[in-house]
């Protein structure tokens, strides 16, 4: 194997660790067993959300700059860091971090000890991670070295036993609307989209250190695109596997069930509590690595953009104290907390993401102004208007092409586009040669 191929697989696999949260775990299994026969569409909807949108939105965010708030910078840079802000306090206090102390309660601890309270379980958890994020520790390192390959490896295990083994027969589940959909929308839970402009530096980092920082763009791109592909694999192969194991529950469990206890009860039918206890531990050290790479990563996100006047230590406890008020809710109910703001945050960034692939051929900041807003009206509409009295509205907008693949903002935001490129014509806003004269761009 040749040293680049070798960077490729390695880069790769790192690429993969870092999307791969533990508490992603819980959302494939959910999905197969509410879709039963239809879990291969339900798997597609899930993987477009995750993997296929994050790892083009590293590709876009690499390809424009690198930095996080470069995926933004043609709407403005008051918007791109008010996008920024919104991703790490999503991936942050607000969602993902109590998430993970959330999930080791009830994934390490309730099968054990049902009645052990999650008060307790949070304390402890929170004050580990408090611990090791407050100042920089090898410890992380090391545990995030060893147990993600650890974890990945069970998880390998547990899906070519469920493929050799079924624990079920895969039985038709009566399902409202579109299974791809469904998959799509439950993609968004992963959080992985927010986060991947944030990610994008460590990639394009890790590319300069192997070397290849003075490579020609065609090289660069073509390293970047091969690096997301193995991980797309990997994450495929995890996500679609674990879908599988989920729709060979479809008799047994329900979504009425919890996500956790579904994923817990069909992994003990496969490895009994051997299993139940080898998922406990792995899912408990990973979600602890993941809740202090993210506290880290808040920390030194506000000492960055208030140029160190916010402090990375009092972010750090501001975040903990946050995080662990949070996590006490439970799994689910952090969920269902997230799902509104998800619905109107990620159609934002995937039509960014989207548009920003043709940014060097489009001339008018205007284009990208009026598509961001129109696509933001649509999501807030589509997420609250039945709750406003504007259902029929919301039907209409679902009803629209592309809608049935939970893409509903697309022909909107095409019309805005052409309305912003108009208005950019007409003198509005600035254009894209300003921003180079200007040392921008």
């Amino acid at each position: 194997m040749s040293k680049k191929t070798q960077d490729i697989f390695v880069s790769g696999l790192a690429l993969f660790a870092i999307f791969f949260g533990a508490g992603n775990l819980i959302f494939p299994p959910y999905l197969g067993v509410g879709a039963g026969e239809g879990w291969f569409s339900v798997m597609l909807g899930f993987l477009l959300a995750d993997p296929v949108i994050p790892i083009i939105t590293v590709f876009v965010t690499a390809f424009v700059g690198g930095r996080a708030v470069d995926l933004g910078k043609r709407v403005g840079p008051r918007f791109a860091r008010l996008l920024s802000l919104v991703a790490i306090i999503c991936i942050g206090p607000a969602f993902a971090i109590p998430r993970t102390a959330a999930t080791t309660h009830e994934v390490g601890i309730m099968p054990f000890l049902p009645n052990f309270p999650i008060f307790v379980t949070s304390l402890i958890f929170f004050a580990i991670a408090f611990a090791l994020s407050y100042k920089e520790s090898g410890v992380v390192d090391i545990i995030g070295k060893y147990i993600t390959p650890a974890l990945l490896i069970f998880l390998v295990l547990i899906i070519v036993k469920a493929i050799a083994a079924p624990v079920g027969e895969i039985v038709a589940v009566p399902h409202e609307g579109g299974f791809f959909v469904s998959g799509f929308y439950e993609g968004y839970q992963t959080l992985d989209a927010l986060a991947a402009p944030l990610f994008t530096g460590i990639v394009v980092a890790d590319l300069i250190r192997k070397g290849y920082g003075e490579v020609s763009e065609a090289e660069r791109k073509a390293f970047i695109l091969k690096v997301g592909l193995v991980c797309f694999v990997a994450l495929a192969f995890v996500y679609g596997g674990l879908t599988y194991l989920g729709a060979q529950g479809s008799a047994i469990y329900t979504q009425d069930n919890s996500r956790v206890e579904i994923l817990v009860g069909l992994v003990g039918m496969l490895y009994g509590t051997f299993g139940r206890v080898a998922l406990a531990i792995a899912v408990t050290l990973a979600c602890m690595t993941t809740a202090v790479g993210l506290i880290s990563s808040a920390g030194n996100f506000f000492a960055d953009i208030s140029d160190g006047k916010i402090k990375y230590e009092h972010t750090v406890i501001v975040v903990t104290i946050i995080s662990f008020a949070l996590s006490l809710i439970g799994v689910d109910a952090i969920i269902s907390l997230a799902g509104p703001v998800l619905t109107i945050v990620y159609p934002v960034i995937i039509a960014l993401v989207f548009y920003m692939l043709f940014e060097k051929h489009v001339k008018y900041d205007m284009s990208y102004i009026i598509m961001v807003a129109g696509v933001l009206i649509i999501a807030i509409i589509e997420t609250v208007g039945e709750k406003i009295g504007l259902g029929s509205l919301v039907t209409s907008i679902q009803n629209l092409p592309l809608g049935q693949f939970g893409f509903t903002w697309f022909i909107p935001s095409l019309i805005c586009f052409a309305v912003g490129s108009i208005l950019g014509r007409m003198g509005l806003g600035k254009t894209r040669d300003q921003h180079t004269e200007q040392g921008i761009f």
